[in-house]
């Protein structure tokens, strides 16, 4: 229906007479003179209705929530009060108190030696914080990404000015003193997780010490390369130590072959001396025995004794020995063959005797 309908004479509310379109001025206009009424001001319950209208939309905004694995630091006059948990919750409004929520279960990362593209650990190079000086005075171009999770909400957001560059510049920090640390031939060709080890160790204290407020979940080197001048020569010390590695082994091997033969023939050769040393042993022990038997048997009887040394020692100088015998003054030469014995012939044994008694 139109707001002048020609068959009825009334507006949309039913009200005669009405002509012309809407007007929202004239109607706020009459509005206003009704509550002025004849004394030319608006009632007292006016005001009070507005003030209290005022006041209740100011502290309605004081209403807050906490999402899930968040937390909120309260705020009173700029200053952090408490840490509120997760759940609805109501605080002065601003501007006599704010609140801030960060997350705590997040798992934030910061890239140091790159720069982030499409994915996480993909990005160029950032050549000033990617070069870093080993311990032998060589080069090396390191990326590495820190990961970290807030742990105090207020003392990340109050203790330190910005976090994340406080983070990465004390991360590039400690790595540089854990390469400085170790020779580039480790760095390079070592493996990179005891690095990441001790970088986190590391840079977790350092953070304790500005209190920071986060926790170092790990740190994850994505690449340690050296610079393009000297890959040649790192590739001859990666196959010179690839050579000592095989040489070693080739030893190794070698030595285990040889080892347990050596062994053996030292302990064959270690019980033949004591053999030999025992034989020699026994040997003087019993030529002393018989000299000092004979030294006593010389004292009781020289003459006889000194006869008998003579004819024993003549014994066993001819007793191999082919030998003439000269009788006086004759010139017979008779040849006397002391040949050994001619053996002592064995009669044979008679036969066993049979079950009748005959052989």
């Amino acid at each position: 229906m139109g707001w002048n309908d020609p068959g009825r004479g009334q507006d949309p509310w039913g009200r005669k007479g009405a002509s012309g379109p809407f007007d929202l001025d004239a109607i706020v206009q009459r509005l206003w003179r009704r509550l002025r009424g004849r004394k030319g001001a608006p009632p007292r319950w006016v005001f009070g209705v507005a003030a209290f209208a005022a006041v209740a939309g100011w502290l309605v905004t004081g209403f807050y929530s906490v999402p899930q694995g968040d937390r909120a630091v309260l705020l009173q006059f700029g200053r952090a009060v408490r840490v509120v948990r997760p759940g609805a919750h109501w605080r002065w409004p601003s501007p006599l108190a704010g609140d801030q929520i960060v997350s705590i279960r997040q798992i934030h990362v910061v890239a140091v030696g790159y720069r982030p593209m499409s994915k996480l650990y993909e990005g160029e190079p950032a050549p000033a914080e990617a070069v870093m000086l080993t311990g032998d005075q060589g080069i090396v171009r390191l990326q590495f990404a820190v990961q970290y999770r807030i742990a105090d909400p207020r003392h990340y957001l109050f203790n330190v000015e910005h976090p994340r560059r406080t983070i990465a510049r004390a991360a590039e920090a400690v790595m540089r003193q854990v390469i400085a640390d170790n020779p580039s031939r480790e760095i390079l060709t070592g493996g990179t997780h005891p690095l990441a080890a001790a970088a986190k160790t590391r840079l977790q204290r350092l953070l304790d010490r500005y209190q920071a407020g986060v926790h170092i979940v790990a740190i994850k080197i994505q690449r340690a390369a050296p610079p393009k001048s000297v890959l040649t020569a790192l590739e001859k010390v990666v196959q010179a130590r690839e050579d000592t590695k095989r040489f070693a082994s080739e030893a190794q091997a070698y030595a285990n072959s040889i080892l347990p033969k050596a062994t053996a023939d030292g302990a064959a050769l270690v019980d033949r001396a004591h053999v030999y040393r025992a034989q020699v042993i026994a040997k003087a022990q019993a030529r002393s025995a018989r000299f000092l038997a004979l030294a006593k048997i010389y004292a009781r009887a020289p003459f006889v004794t000194r006869q008998r040394l003579l004819i024993d020692a003549m014994a066993r100088v001819y007793r191999n020995a082919h030998k003439v015998v000269l009788s006086g003054t004759s010139r017979a030469v008779v040849n006397i063959p002391l040949a050994a014995p001619a053996p002592v012939p064995v009669s044979p044994k008679p036969p066993a005797a049979g079950p009748g008694g005959k052989p």
